[in-house]
């Protein structure tokens, strides 16, 4: 009888949590080509429940989905996003799977306002080999590195891969992932931005 007693004083408790936390913001635009709708999630926890790593809280992660407009053929090119802060005016391109998995792979963070280039390396929940060993060089703004493809075996690799969008050129509607090395940010203060200076979709987020 206790714990039955127990199990419906909790009961409404779980569910008053359960409401309380906010689904992430979704922002649609569009241009002469394309439909875009992005969600944003900037809670290391929202990003573990869709990878099973919180990638120790260093990325901003996007759902994107891409809707070619009246059948066009468009190009589908990561570099093409771009992630804007109004905390500091910092910019971040994404990343791929191979900066993001593994021994060897990288991330930008800042430091007393210096931007700087760590070795990382996370696994699947949290499991993997922490931070690496020192080796921080600096860098005079946003940088994609480019590493060599050793870590084919790593757990978190494969499922990057697997759900990052993807690159190709295309007139149906691509949908996937995107990583962006931005860290600690708040919604307001975030603006994703798509496209060069014409035809460029500008997003924020509430």
């Amino acid at each position: 009888m206790p714990t039955r007693r127990l199990a419906v004083f909790l009961l409404p408790i779980l569910f008053l949590a359960a409401a309380s936390k906010k689904a992430p913001p979704t922002a649609k635009g569009e241009n002469e080509d394309l439909i875009l709708t992005v969600t944003l999630h900037v809670d290391p926890a929202d990003v573990k429940e869709v990878i099973g790593s919180d990638l120790e809280g260093h990325f901003v992660m996007a759902e994107v989905k891409v809707d070619p407009k009246y059948g066009k053929d468009i190009a589908i090119d990561r570099d093409d996003f771009q992630l804007r802060t109004d905390k500091d005016g910092e910019k971040a391109k994404p990343f791929a799977a191979s900066q993001i998995a593994g021994s060897g792979a990288l991330v930008l963070s800042n430091e007393d306002g210096e931007t700087k280039v760590k070795k990382h390396g996370w696994g699947i929940g949290g499991m993997g080999g922490g931070m690496g060993s020192p080796g921080v060089q600096p860098s005079n703004g946003p940088t994609k590195a480019t590493m060599k493809e050793n870590d084919h075996e790593d757990p978190l690799k494969k499922v990057l891969d697997a759900k990052i969008l993807p690159e190709k050129k295309t007139d149906q509607t691509v949908s996937g992932l995107l990583f962006f090395p931005l860290e600690k940010q708040k919604l307001k203060d975030l603006e994703l931005i798509y496209g060069g200076k014409e035809n460029r979709i500008t997003l924020r987020f509430k």
